[in-house]
């Protein structure tokens, strides 16, 4: 009897526990249905709020630059991140650097052979010309990516004495090296400026400034930014004067600014030799000894 009458309390706290939970499970399974309907809604209104082009071609675009990311080798990834970094874009554009570089040139070979064999009726004609001009539209893609370069080098180059004498004020007169930094992304517009606003923001989300330090040389890649970044780490290693340091590389680099402007001073010479053999002179001969010739021509014509 005793063991009957615990068998039907067991079952009857059983069924009313598994009573609770499925009332429970059942309200969590409505809210989570009526969430995702919610969401749904919101997906169409958005969806439906957008344009043709982020709807349709946004998204094929995306699939498409991916598909070319697949299947580039994993050494000229790197080698193109390498460079498109130099240039100032972002990693994650190479994707899109692939695919409008791919897609351009695919355009440029198609349109070229299609106006050439409607002009000139020669497929092997129009295939040559269309080929020229598809590997021309895919050269003048790496071309441009190294003319960035070399501008954004040169860029940065021109901004970094001015951008290091402030340093140079604001530490001198009591801030931080990072409220320094923060002086000259305020102050101070282009790439260099741009490129210490991410060595800011990488050193107030935690990273070491050792760390930031190089990554800012590595995203550069000039000469000059490369010994100046060298010796603020020393200087923060050993304990030196920052003030002092920035003071010497400071003077360093308009040192550094004067050799390269002698040393272009020394070259002009060499630089002007081309246009005056080529140009100059030939037309100085002419005014000088056009008359003469021209004279001579008429006294032989007699």
């Amino acid at each position: 009897m005793l063991f009957l009458i615990l068998l039907l309390s067991f079952l009857s706290a059983f069924c009313v526990i598994n009573l609770i939970f499925m009332i429970a499970l059942r309200n969590k399974i409505t809210l989570k249905g009526r969430l995702d309907k919610i969401k749904e809604d919101v997906k169409l209104d958005e969806l439906s709020d957008k344009s043709f082009l982020e709807r349709a071609v946004v998204p094929l675009y995306l699939i498409l630059f991916n598909f070319f990311l697949k299947f580039t080798p994993e050494n000229k990834i790197n080698r193109l991140n390498k460079r498109l970094e130099l240039a100032g874009y972002h990693k994650n554009d190479i994707g899109r650097w692939i695919f409008i570089k791919t897609v351009s040139t695919i355009i440029s070979f198609l349109f070229s052979y299609i106006l050439f064999y409607l002009l000139s009726n020669s497929i092997l004609n129009s295939l040559i010309i269309a080929l020229f001009i598809g590997i021309l539209t895919s050269y003048l893609f790496s071309f441009n990516l190294s003319v960035r370069v070399k501008r954004r080098k040169k860029n940065i180059l021109r901004d970094l004495p001015y951008v290091l004498d402030l340093i140079t004020v604001s530490v001198e007169a009591g801030l931080s090296f990072d409220g320094a930094i923060a002086k000259v992304v305020d102050n101070i517009k282009g790439d260099l400026s741009d490129e210490f606003a991410k060595t800011l923001k990488e050193i107030r989300m935690g990273i070491q400034r050792k760390t930031a330090l190089k990554s800012l040389s590595q995203r550069c890649d000039v000469k000059e930014l490369s010994s100046f970044v060298t010796s603020l780490i020393q200087a923060d290693e050993l304990g030196v004067s920052l003030g002092k340091v920035l003071r010497i590389e400071s003077a360093n680099l308009r040192e550094q600014r004067k050799q390269a402007a002698r040393e272009n001073a020394m070259k002009a010479p060499i630089k002007m030799l081309f246009p005056l053999v080529f140009f100059i002179f030939p037309t100085i001969f002419v005014i000088i000894l056009g008359p003469a010739f021209i004279k001579l021509y008429n006294f032989f014509l007699r």
